[in-house]
C-alpha cells in the first residue's frame, strides 16, 4: 500500500496522471492550505476564496499532462490562485474605476505582493511549525493550539479551564512550551 503523504510532488504528479484518485487527494491535502492562503491575503470573501480554490485545483487537472516541472507544482499553485484573484479584483475594480487607467491600478495595488517563491516558503515555514508542535508532550501541544490556532481566540480564563489548569501557570507554561518548540523546530532545521 502506497504512503502518498510520503511521496515527492513529481512522484504525486506522476501518478496523478495516471488517473490515480488517492494521489490526486494527497496532493490536494498537502497543498489546500497553501491555495488558500494567497485569496486569503488579497482580501476576498470567503465565497470568492472558495471560488479561486476550485478553480486553481480544475485549472491544475485541465493542465496536468502540460506541467513541465512537476517538482515545482507548488509554485505552479501560488502563481495560478495569484492570477485568480487579480482577475477577480482587476472585474471589482473596473467597475469601480472605469476611467482610471488599469495598469496604474495593478501596479499600485500589487506592487508588493509577495512572490510565488516567498509564499511557498512562508507556507513551507508554517508547516515546519505545525510538524514541531506535534513532537511536543499533549498538554503543550493543547495549550499552544488554543493560545494560537484555536479560531475561537479563547481567553487565558477560557484556556485555563480547558487544560483545568490554574490560569496563573499559564504564562510560564506557554513560555516552557514555547522554548521546548524553538528547541524542537531548531533540531528539524538543521537535518
Amino acid at each position: 500500500m502506497t504512503d502518498y503523504s510520503q511521496l515527492s510532488d513529481e512522484r504525486l504528479i506522476i501518478a496523478c496522471r495516471d488517473g490515480d484518485q488517492e494521489a490526486w487527494e494527497a496532493l490536494i491535502t498537502r497543498y489546500e492550505r497553501l491555495v488558500y492562503t494567497v485569496p486569503s491575503r488579497y482580501g476576498l470573501t470567503q465565497a470568492e476564496i472558495n471560488d479561486v480554490f476550485q478553480s486553481v485545483w480544475l485549472a491544475l487537472l485541465k493542465n496536468l499532462s502540460k506541467l513541465r516541472q512537476p517538482d515545482s507544482v507548488s509554485a505552479w499553485l501560488v502563481t495560478t490562485a495569484r492570477r485568480e484573484c487579480w482577475e477577480r479584483r482587476r472585474g471589482v475594480d473596473f467597475e469601480r474605476t472605469v476611467t482610471t487607467d488599469a495598469e496604474q491600478i495593478i501596479s499600485d495595488k500589487f506592487s508588493d505582493d509577495p512572490t510565488p517563491e516567498d509564499v511557498v516558503a512562508e507556507f513551507e515555514n508554517h508547516q515546519n511549525v505545525r510538524d514541531a508542535v506535534k513532537e511536543l508532550d499533549e498538554r503543550c501541544q493543547k495549550l499552544l493550539w488554543h493560545l494560537y490556532y484555536d479560531s475561537d481566540h479563547p481567553s487565558y480564563k477560557d484556556v485555563a479551564g480547558i487544560l483545568e489548569i490554574p490560569i496563573g501557570s499559564i504564562g510560564p507554561l506557554r513560555v516552557r512550551c514555547l522554548r521546548k518548540l524553538r528547541s524542537v523546530y531548531d533540531k528539524s532545521s538543521d537535518v
